[in-house]
């Protein structure tokens, strides 16, 4: 009985460890997501897009209307890549606007 009693503990340790590292990967997930929204967010990152247009295409852009359009192009493009990681990461899917 004393081994059987042994074993059940071991397991609901081994349940409870597994429990811990899922909430320690969702929150270095969480973190991760949270660097990349702040990063995608600063002109620096529109400043690379754009230097990166001018080097492997040759043509200058017309500041701010280009500008404009990467802001779009970032945004049409990272929003639902953020939104289907959160909905994973949650569990949910989140309502659609």
């Amino acid at each position: 009985m004393k081994n059987l009693l042994y074993i059940c503990r071991n397991k609901i340790n081994k349940v409870m460890n597994k429990e811990k590292v899922l909430e320690i990967v969702n929150d270095v997930i969480n973190q991760k997501l949270e660097n990349l929204m702040e990063e995608i967010s600063t002109p620096e990152f529109v400043e690379m897009i754009t230097d990166m247009y001018v080097d492997q295409t040759g043509e200058e852009l017309e500041i701010p209307e280009d500008e404009e359009t990467i802001h779009e192009v970032i945004g049409n493009r990272v929003v639902p890549l953020l939104t289907k990681v959160c909905e994973y990461v949650i569990g949910v899917d989140l309502p659609k606007s």
